[in-house]
C-alpha cells in the first residue's frame, strides 16, 4: 500500500507535467503562430481542395476562438481541372493575407457541405474565375471535374457557383479579378476596393462616395455576350453580389447588397440605383435605372433583343431581375419627340424569350420610328446632286430579329403623330402587339381623328421568303377637313374639336353662300385591303395588290378651285371678284385597283354640280413615278375656258403639275388660227364652253369590267352594281341631290 501510494503520486506528477507541458506548448504555440504546423496544413489543404495551395512569408495561424491565419504570400492553384492553364495561373493569389473562421464550418467543410470563411482581408489580390466551353471552373474545388462534351453556349449548370467558398466579411486593399465564362460568353476585368460594411440603412452608392465610407468601388471593363462595358460601381459586399450570402444554415434567406452602377453598356449609358445579389447565380436586381443611347436597335442587338430602330432616346423606370424574369415598371421614356412609358417583363427562361406587358404614352411621331420601317430619318434619299430620287424607304428589314425573341404588348397611345403640319394626328390609339415565331401582328388597331373612328389588322410574316405583308383598314364617318387641316384655308380657323361641331359646320358650310373654310370638306368613310412581299418597304409596295375605297358624303367644294382646275379663265375671275363659295358636292368617290404595285383608280370622281372631276392614270410604287390626269367638265357656259386636263407627272420625290400640252396647244392654235383668217372676235370661239350635261357621275363605275375569279370584284365587293350603292352599304344612304339650292353663278 505504502509502495502504491509513491507511485501514484509519481504517475499524478508525470500527467501533471504532461499537461502543463501541453498547455506550456500549446501556449508558446499560440504565441509563436504555430510555425511547424505550416507544411502540414498546407499538405492537407491541398488533399482536400485537390489544388495547389502554398502558405509563404510570415506564416501565423491561431487555432483558439476566433480561429485566424495570417500569412504573407497565399496562393490557391485553378480547380476543375484547370491547373497549369496558362489563362488561369491561379485561383486566388494575395500579399498580406488573414483568414478567419469558425470550427463548424471547418466541420462542415470537411465533411463536403462546403466551405465558409468568417473573414477574408488581403492588402492585394488577384482572383482568376474561369469556366471553359466544357463546364471546367477554376473554382470548382475539392470535385472532380464534370464531363467533357458540354456544348458552348449551353446554359450552365445552376450549381457550379455555389462551389466557391463562402466568405462573411471580405477587406480588400487593392484587388483585381478576372472573369471569363464560356458558357455565359462573359469576358470581365474589375479592379476594387474596400470592405464589407454597408448595410440597408447605409444610404445608397453615390458618386460623391469617399473612399473611407464602407463598401467597395470597383471598375468594371470586358464584355458580356457581345455587349461591351465600362462600368464604375460601387457596393456593399462583394460575395453577396456575386454569390448568396448564406449563414451556412440551411433555408438561410439570400442578403442583397447595395449597388451603384454608372458608366456604358455598348452604344448606350446607364445608371443603375438600388440592390443586388447573387450575379453567378440567380441575379437578382431592384433599383432606378437611367437608360440613353442612339437607338433602341443598337441597345438591344447584343442581348437579342428585337427592338425598333429609333433616333436617340433617354429611359428611366425601376428594374428588377429574379430567376430569369426581368422587370421594368414605372417607364419613362423619350424617343425623338415620342413620350411612352409603361410596364414590361421579359422572360429569359423560355427559347426565344418573351417580352409582355403594355405601351402606353402621351404621344408617339411615326418620323421617330421611321429607321425600324427601313427609313434613315430623312424625307427621302438624294442623290449626288442632293435631289430627292426615292422616298420611300429601301433599307432591308432585320428579319431574323423577329424570330430572337416574342412579344404580347397591350398598345394604348393618346396621340400618334405622322410628321407632317398638314395632317392632325390619330387619337386614343389602342392595339395588341404580337410577335410570335417571326410574324409581327398588330391586331385589333383603333383609332379616332376627325370625329371618326379607324380600324386595322395589319402583319408581317417574317418566315416567308420574301417576308409577307397583309392590311386591312376601314374608316367611317372621319370629317376630312379636320382630320386634313391642309385643306383648310390659311385665315381659317381651327378645327372643330368634337364630332358634333364639326357637323354643324358642315352643315353651315353647304347651307350659306359665305366664304368656304376649306378647299374641301366632307365625311370620308372607305376601305383598304392590300398585300405585298419583299424585305424593304419599297419592295413591299412595289408588290402591292388589292383594293382600296373611299366615299366623301355631306360634303362642299370650293367654286374658285373647281373652276381654277378646269381652266376656266372667265368664272375664275367672276368668283375672284365676287368671292369664293363652296358648293355642295352630290358625291365623291375614289375606287383604286391596286396590282403589283401600280395603282389605278376603276372611279375617280368629284360632283358638285357645277361640274364633274375625273381623275385617270395611274401611280407606279415599283420605280415611284405618277401619270395621272385630272379633267374638269363644266355644266355651264363659258366664254372663255381652256379646258385641258390637269397632269400630274414626275416621280414621289419630285411632283411636277401640269397642262395636257397636246389639248391646250391644239385650242390656242385653233384660237390664233381663226383669229388671223377672220378676225378677233372669231378668235374667242374655240375657247368657247357651251358645258355638257352628265347623268350622276356616281351611278356607274367606268372602266374595265370584271375578270371571271377576281375576288376584288366580286358583287359583294362592289363591282356589278353601282358604286353609289356598294357605298351607301358600307357608309349609309347617299344624298344625291343638295340639300339647298345652288349658289347663283
Amino acid at each position: 500500500m505504502n509502495a502504491a501510494a509513491p507511485r501514484a503520486k509519481a504517475l499524478a506528477l508525470g500527467g501533471a507535467t504532461l499537461i502543463g507541458l501541453l498547455i506550456l506548448g500549446f501556449a508558446w504555440g499560440e504565441a509563436a503562430g504555430w510555425p511547424l504546423l505550416r507544411a502540414p496544413l498546407q499538405r492537407q489543404l491541398e488533399q482536400r481542395l485537390q489544388v495547389p495551395v502554398r502558405l509563404e512569408d510570415g506564416f501565423a495561424l491561431h487555432l483558439l476562438p476566433p480561429a485566424r491565419l495570417q500569412v504573407g504570400q497565399l496562393h490557391v492553384g485553378a480547380g476543375g481541372g484547370l491547373a497549369g492553364n496558362a489563362a488561369t495561373p491561379h485561383l486566388l493569389q494575395a500579399r498580406g493575407v488573414a483568414l478567419g473562421w469558425h470550427w463548424r464550418d471547418v466541420w462542415r467543410g470537411w465533411r463536403g457541405q462546403g466551405w465558409r470563411l468568417d473573414s477574408l482581408q488581403a492588402v492585394e489580390l488577384d482572383a482568376r474565375l474561369l469556366r471553359d466551353a466544357q463546364g471546367r471552373a477554376s473554382w470548382q474545388l475539392g470535385v472532380p471535374a464534370p464531363t467533357p462534351g458540354a456544348r458552348a453556349g449551353s446554359a450552365p449548370p445552376t450549381d457550379l457557383p455555389k462551389d466557391l467558398p463562402k466568405v462573411g466579411r471580405i477587406e480588400i486593399g487593392a484587388g483585381h479579378i478576372a472573369w471569363v465564362d464560356a458558357l455565359t460568353d462573359t469576358d470581365l476585368m474589375a479592379d476594387i476596393k474596400g470592405a464589407e460594411g454597408a448595410t440597408a440603412s447605409t444610404a445608397t452608392a453615390t458618386a460623391a462616395t469617399t473612399d473611407a465610407a464602407p463598401g467597395y468601388r470597383a471598375t468594371l471593363t470586358g464584355r458580356w455576350r457581345a455587349l461591351p462595358l465600362r462600368l464604375r460601381l460601387q457596393t456593399g459586399g462583394v460575395l453577396p453580389l456575386v454569390l448568396d450570402a448564406e449563414d451556412g444554415h440551411q433555408g438561410a434567406a439570400p442578403a442583397d447588397v447595395p449597388l451603384f452602377v454608372e458608366g456604358q453598356a455598348g452604344a448606350a449609358r446607364l445608371r443603375f440605383d438600388g440592390r443586388a445579389g447573387a450575379l453567378l447565380g440567380g441575379r437578382r436586381l431592384d433599383g432606378d435605372l437611367l437608360f440613353t443611347g442612339p437607338s433602341l436597335a443598337r441597345v438591344g442587338a447584343p442581348l437579342a433583343l428585337t427592338l425598333p430602330q429609333t433616333p436617340p432616346f433617354e429611359l428611366q423606370g425601376r428594374l428588377a431581375h429574379e430567376a430569369g424574369v426581368w422587370r421594368l415598371s414605372g417607364v419613362q421614356a423619350s424617343i425623338g419627340r415620342s413620350r411612352l412609358g409603361g410596364d414590361y417583363m421579359y422572360d429569359s427562361r423560355p427559347s426565344p424569350g418573351k417580352l409582355s406587358g403594355r405601351l402606353v404614352g402621351t404621344r408617339l411621331a411615326l418620323t421617330d420610328l421611321g429607321p425600324a420601317i427601313g427609313g434613315d430619318g430623312v424625307a427621302g434619299e438624294r442623290d449626288n446632286r442632293g435631289r430627292r430620287d426615292r422616298v420611300l424607304p429601301q433599307r432591308e428589314f432585320d428579319l431574323p430579329s423577329l424570330r430572337a425573341m416574342d412579344a404580347d404588348l397591350a398598345v394604348a397611345i393618346d396621340e400618334l403623330q405622322f410628321g407632317s403640319a398638314g395632317v392632325e394626328p390619330l387619337r386614343e390609339v389602342r392595339a395588341r402587339l404580337l410577335l410570335q415565331a417571326g410574324v409581327l401582328r398588330l391586331d385589333g388597331l383603333q383609332a379616332q381623328a376627325g370625329g371618326g373612328r379607324f380600324k386595322a389588322n395589319t402583319s408581317l410574316d417574317g418566315n416567308a421568303e420574301p417576308a409577307r405583308w397583309t392590311l386591312d383598314l376601314g374608316f367611317e364617318r372621319v370629317d376630312l377637313a379636320s382630320w386634313i387641316s391642309g385643306l383648310r384655308k390659311p385665315d381659317a380657323p381651327p378645327p372643330p374639336g368634337s364630332a358634333a361641331a364639326q357637323s354643324r359646320e358642315r352643315r353651315a358650310a353647304r347651307q350659306s353662300d359665305a366664304p368656304p373654310r376649306a378647299w374641301i370638306t366632307g365625311v370620308l368613310s372607305g376601305q383598304t385591303q392590300l398585300h405585298g412581299q419583299g424585305r424593304s418597304t419599297a419592295q413591299i409596295l412595289g408588290t402591292l395588290d388589292g383594293r382600296a375605297r373611299a366615299s366623301l358624303r355631306d360634303g362642299t367644294l370650293s367654286h374658285l378651285a373647281t373652276e381654277a382646275a378646269g381652266l376656266d379663265v372667265a368664272e375664275a375671275l367672276g368668283v375672284a371678284l365676287r368671292g369664293d363659295r363652296p358648293l355642295v358636292l352630290r358625291c365623291a368617290q375614289v375606287d383604286l385597283d391596286v396590282k403589283q404595285g401600280i395603282a389605278r383608280p376603276r372611279l375617280a370622281v368629284l360632283d358638285d354640280g357645277d361640274s364633274v372631276i375625273r381623275v385617270a392614270g395611274q401611280l407606279n410604287l415599283r420605280d415611284e413615278t405618277l401619270d395621272l390626269r385630272a379633267t374638269v367638265r363644266p355644266r355651264d357656259f363659258s366664254p372663255l375656258s381652256l379646258r385641258a386636263p390637269i397632269t400630274v407627272t414626275g416621280t414621289l420625290g419630285q411632283p411636277k403639275l401640269g397642262v395636257d400640252a397636246q389639248k391646250l396647244a391644239g385650242k390656242v392654235l385653233g384660237s390664233a388660227a381663226l383669229g388671223a383668217i377672220v378676225g378677233p372676235l372669231a378668235a374667242l370661239l374655240p375657247l368657247i364652253d357651251r358645258g355638257e350635261e352628265s347623268p350622276d357621275p356616281c351611278a356607274v363605275a367606268p372602266g374595265p369590267k370584271p375578270k371571271a375569279g377576281d375576288s376584288a370584284t366580286k358583287p359583294n365587293a362592289g363591282a356589278g352594281r353601282s358604286t353609289a350603292k356598294a357605298d351607301a352599304a358600307a357608309t349609309g344612304p347617299r344624298q344625291a341631290k343638295p340639300v339647298s339650292p345652288m349658289p347663283a353663278r
